[in-house]
């Protein structure tokens, strides 16, 4: 799979998740929230973000070209340049961290309901 395709991939599945909620019963929405903004806290302090920085795309010379007419009497050359390295940063916790918010919501006794 593709960088880009996994980029993807990672953008869609967390749109879903942000969609997803929980439900107790009985429970309001202003009690499911107070429980998540809780357990993220909790999982914040416990897991804190660890920041890696990561090429995405390495660098490379972009060669020269020279372009003429079909006669061949005037040309252009296109000199030759560097494209430089893209890189991403990543939360290397953030698996970790969403686990333990869903551990302390369920240790609550709210079940995760699907999103969409």
């Amino acid at each position: 799979m593709s960088m880009h395709r996994n980029s993807l991939a990672c953008c869609l599945l967390l749109f879903l998740s942000a969609c997803a909620g929980w439900s107790k019963p009985g429970a309001s929405g202003a009690e499911e929230r107070s429980a998540l903004r809780q357990c993220e806290a909790r999982a914040e302090a416990e897991v804190p973000p660890i920041w890696e920085t990561s090429v995405a795309r390495s660098g490379y010379w972009i060669p020269s070209r020279t372009e003429c007419t079909a006669d061949g009497r005037a040309c252009r050359q296109d000199g030759g340049r560097f494209q430089w390295p893209e890189y991403q940063t990543r939360d290397a916790n953030a698996g970790l961290r969403d686990s333990v918010v869903a551990s302390c919501m369920r240790d609550q006794g709210w079940q995760r309901e699907p999103g969409l």
